[in-house]
């Protein structure tokens, strides 16, 4: 079965799929038998381009190096055209959504994936906003089509979390899931423990892509907290807001308190996780000076990690790449394949 896919957002995420689409395919069709053609794609800035045939990826990919957009390509339209009208247009059997997070509202992310569920299709997302702010309605709206949502990528990027819990440690009831889950953040710590203050370490992080020009996101906590709320959802059942997460970003971590951390045998690592008590969720984000003994004490530069613990396994520990556009596309393949039926 050849399956139809359409792309929302066609920046840095969107970009990299597209490339990890066209690298694949030879590889993705021998060993998982799964056989695709992109349909559409949809860049509310870098232009609108639908061919029922399947689009040239390649074409694509050699439009986006050469000139930020495909709005050069034949067919090729300016955007925006909302959602649900492409998809009236363009139905297709799998919706992958790499549209930016907004902490508050969820859009333009919770839109996309209520259209593209809504019309039919299976919905496969990166972004943090419709996930983080009503993920059980956006199950709900899937349960009623008859279709999925898989949301790999929105907490660790390609590295397997989501997909953890609910397969492999299946049966295992969770009591916390705590971690690191934003790679700017611990990348300026790292920094500030080879000895950097907190302004030229976000100076670096911003020069090396890590960090937005306005890092507010990262370093206030929010984006972390997002992703508290993706997990007290899907861990737990919990429907939390990010104002209800109890956050501290590390803006008010000195040279001196890492110094300090250092010297005790403890690095400071910005923790954020959701645990039940009694019935109780709680969602948190905050530095934390950690024993070096911690398996997440050694997680350094961008990378993130988390610690689930179970009743029947202990504490498992899972560590990877947090960010990345190749390392976010591989996420969403992974839960594309697994909408697709391949189970190993």
């Amino acid at each position: 079965m050849e399956h139809r896919i359409g792309i929302f957002g066609c920046g840095t995420i969107g970009g990299g799929l597209v490339s990890l689409l066209d690298d694949k395919r030879g590889y993705l069709a021998e060993k998982y038998g799964f056989e695709f053609r992109v349909c559409f794609i949809s860049s509310l800035s870098r232009g609108v381009l639908v061919n029922p045939g399947g689009v040239d990826l390649a074409d694509v990919r050699e439009n986006l190096r050469r000139n930020g957009s495909i709005l050069g390509m034949s067919g090729a339209r300016r955007g925006p055209v909302p959602a649900d009208e492409l998809l009236r247009e363009m139905p297709v059997d799998i919706a992958c959504d790499t549209t930016p997070t907004n902490y508050e509202t969820g859009q333009p992310s919770r839109g996309v994936l209520e259209a593209s569920l809504s019309s039919g299709a299976n919905a496969v997302t990166c972004s943090k906003g419709g996930v983080g702010t009503d993920l059980a309605g956006l199950k709900a709206i899937a349960a009623k089509k008859g279709v999925k949502i898989r949301f790999e990528s929105s907490v660790m990027s390609g590295t397997p979390l989501v997909s953890l819990v609910r397969g492999p440690l299946a049966g295992c009831e969770i009591t916390r899931a705590e971690g690191i889950v934003n790679g700017t953040t611990n990348y300026i710590l790292t920094k500030m423990e080879e000895g950097a203050d907190y302004a030229s370490a976000l100076s670096e992080a911003q020069r090396l892509g890590y960090a937005e020009t306005d890092p507010t996101g990262d370093v206030e906590g929010f984006d972390a907290a997002v992703k508290v709320c993706i997990m007290a959802s899907e861990f737990f059942g919990s429907h939390v807001r990010v104002p209800d997460v109890e956050r501290v970003g590390i803006t008010g971590v000195t040279s001196g308190d890492v110094s300090k951390a250092l010297s005790e045998g403890r690095r400071i690592k910005l923790i954020a996780g959701v645990e039940r008590d009694s019935g109780r969720v709680r969602c948190y984000v905050q530095p934390r000076a950690i024993e070096e003994s911690h398996p997440l004490a050694s997680v350094r530069g961008a990378a993130n990690a988390i610690s689930i613990t179970t009743d029947n396994l202990g504490v498992v520990t899972v560590t990877g790449p947090g960010a990345g556009a190749r390392e976010t596309a591989q996420g969403i393949i992974a839960d594309m394949l697994e909408i697709a039926g391949w189970a190993g």
